[in-house]
């Protein structure tokens, strides 16, 4: 979602597209062709830190619902707006427009007006004693000796609110494209010391809505993610090379860290071109639909080859199904849920590859740095349901493709 919102944000509000959808003729935005992109910015570490530096610089409110926001430095004239009070007002008395109006919270006139240190102090007092009274916790916060924020449990507790070491700005401006879990990586090994907590580097793949009694779909696509790990391990100038990466994954009904091996240089270059491969023979037999219906059907290509995928394939019967109503049998059953995810798996791996790619492009000389460079945005790319089944029910587009992708691979 945020990577989505991210994306669109950066590359596909333009001002004509906002103003169609709000149908105004007018509404006040920058003259730049896509408004907001300037605005919209990736950074390193936890958002709310980046948010809390602008809110304190500029005295603006953080429209949140992390209360945590609430304890860290936003200057005199910060403050946090939580989501869940934003409401749109349109009746009261002497109102011309509709407004929208939310709840402000102003963290140095909070603690003015109840009389302690700061919201800091309080929020201290709160996590050493989670049951005390309201009242009782601000008379301890209205200590102003010193003696509590110079004990190590409170430098300790504010650590967490401290911004980090300044990066480099040429470092941010390599990773603008990226998508969140991909910043979260270049930056353990951009700067290791503050964003990696172990000695290997970590990723934390998203939830799939998936069949739990079934291997992990995130298993589809591995080989994909393992090519831009490499890349991005083979890119650091300055040993030592990691040997593994450590994705987060579902094991049945637990989160796990699963070892993903790193490969050479010829290793890679080697895995670069397999996919470059892959991808000449499906664009010879699906290169003229829409990028969506071809993307959608290069992952089932994957699903239907892989030759690690312990449980049966679906034939070319149920397959047509799936595209063309949503299902492979009378109804949706969990067969079609985890087909969806294992979809879904391939195509952002896909995305994250493809990123990989980008980022290390001047620092590694691999002929394939245009490899999937047509690789639509995520609103075109993950497809729900409903919308692959509009995109295959028209002129038996299903029957045909499946057709194709069973005998060419078959």
């Amino acid at each position: 979602m945020v990577s989505a919102v991210f994306e669109d944000l950066r590359s596909r509000w333009t001002k004509q597209l906002i103003l169609m959808t709000f149908q105004r003729s007018e509404i006040p935005l920058a003259e730049a062709e896509f408004p907001w992109a300037g605005i919209t910015v990736m950074v390193p570490g936890e958002a709310d830190i980046e948010c809390a530096r602008i809110a304190k610089l500029t005295g603006s409110a953080v429209l949140t619902n992390d209360s945590d926001l609430l304890v860290h430095d936003l200057g005199p004239h910060g403050a946090v707006v939580l989501l869940n009070s934003v409401h749109m007002l349109q009746d009261a008395p002497g109102l011309i427009e509709p407004e929208i109006r939310g709840l402000r919270l102003h963290p140095t006139e909070l603690a003015n007006r109840l009389g302690f240190v700061n919201v800091p102090r309080f929020a201290y007092e709160l996590t050493q004693d989670p049951h005390q009274s309201f009242v009782e916790l601000v008379r301890r916060s209205k200590d102003n000796s010193g003696t509590v924020e110079r004990s190590s449990g409170y430098i300790e507790f504010i650590r967490e609110y401290q911004p980090d070491e300044p990066t480099v700005a040429n470092n941010m401006r390599s990773v603008q494209t990226c998508d969140p879990r991909v910043s979260e990586l270049f930056w353990q090994y951009e700067q290791p010391d503050i964003y990696r907590c172990a000695e290997q580097p970590h990723m934390y793949l998203g939830i799939l809505h998936e069949d739990h009694s079934r291997r992990c779909a995130w298993e589809q696509g591995r080989f994909y993610r393992a090519i831009g790990y490499s890349l991005l391990n083979l890119s650091r100038s300055a040993p030592p090379k990691i040997s593994c990466v450590h994705e987060f994954v579902r094991r049945g009904g637990r989160i796990v860290a699963e070892q993903v091996s790193l490969g050479s240089t010829n290793m890679t270059a080697s895995d670069l071109n397999i996919l470059q491969e892959r991808l000449d023979l499906a664009r010879t037999i699906f290169g003229h639909h829409t990028q969506s219906v071809f993307w959608v059907l290069f992952a089932l290509f994957e699903i239907h080859c892989d030759p690690s995928n312990t449980t049966a394939t679906p034939n070319a019967v149920h397959l047509e199904r799936f595209l063309s109503k949503g299902f492979m049998g009378k109804r949706t059953e969990w067969a079609d849920i985890h087909l969806m995810a294992q979809i879904q798996a391939v195509l952002y791996s896909l995305r994250i590859l493809k990123q990989l790619v980008e980022i290390t492009a001047e620092k590694i000389s691999f002929q394939h740095h245009g490899i999937l460079a047509d690789l639509p945005p995520l609103h075109l790319l993950m497809m729900s349901r409903y919308e692959i089944v509009k995109c295959f029910s028209v002129n038996q587009l299903a029957r045909n493709s499946v057709g194709q992708l069973f005998e060419t691979y078959d």
